[in-house]
């Protein structure tokens, strides 16, 4: 991965990054949280197997990218926008030239109820697309789920592992194969704390990747999904106060 040719860079204490923009694993979210009063402003590539079922041109499915800002401004609330690419004939008439002429918009939002204590894992309750942006004269709602997630961290002496398990419900049928139990295992080894290293299982397959925070401004993710489907992504991280 490219991410891996950059962390002997520099490094500090990372901040998780998904690609809805909103804090998580991979494809699946989490209770972890970002510090109080800092802005996010990334993109992040889709490969095929991460896009909805119901985005599709002519019958088929294709990759995209997708763009956010997402912020913490209270230690329990974080909030999101993010828009997809999406492919659409170039005219009105469904004719001729075909390309990514428009976007799919949505807001995320999570609410942490519970923080992570000596016993006890942190709690948290989001959504995404919960709003949703009309498309034409429809609400696509494409990418809408709500979840609760629950973290837990135990340091050990070669790291510190995090668990992490979430029930999530899509409300498209065609992305059911999401629904669900899922969750993951993170380890930010003792030699590279940097680092954050992830395997999650997102309902449908198992996913790898790893992220770090690069010059204390930067972030970066870069993973396998289903282990063969490579995603990368970035940011830029503002600190607000």
């Amino acid at each position: 991965m490219l991410l891996l040719l950059f962390l002997p860079v520099v490094g500090c204490w990372v901040s998780a990054q998904q690609y809805t923009g909103m804090m998580g694993l991979l494809h699946v979210p989490s209770a972890e949280t970002d510090t109080v009063e800092n802005l996010r402003l990334g993109v992040h590539a889709l490969p095929v197997d991460m896009m909805p079922d119901g985005i599709r041109i002519e019958g088929e499915k294709y990759a995209s990218t997708n763009w956010y800002v997402s912020a913490a401004p209270l230690k329990w609330l974080e909030v999101g926008y993010s828009f997809t690419l999406t492919k659409h004939h170039k005219n009105m008439k469904k004719e001729g030239e075909i390309g990514f002429y428009s976007k799919d918009r949505y807001f995320s939002l999570r609410l942490r109820p519970l923080s992570e204590g000596r016993y006890w894992p942190s709690v948290v309750i989001g959504g995404n697309d919960v709003i949703g942006q009309r498309d034409g004269d429809s609400k696509s709602f494409y990418f809408r789920n709500f979840y609760v997630a629950a973290s837990k961290h135990i340091d050990l002496p070669f790291g510190v592992v995090g668990g992490h398990l979430v029930y999530r419900k899509w409300t498209k049928s065609y992305n059911s194969r999401w629904d669900g139990v899922v969750g993951g295992i993170t380890l930010r080894p003792s030699i590279y704390k940097p680092l954050r290293m992830i395997a999650e299982y997102d309902g449908d397959g198992i996913n790898i990747g790893a992220d770090c925070r690069l010059f204390r401004y930067v972030q970066l993710q870069a993973s396998l999904m289903k282990c063969r489907y490579p995603s990368v992504g970035g940011a830029i991280r503002i600190e607000l106060k």
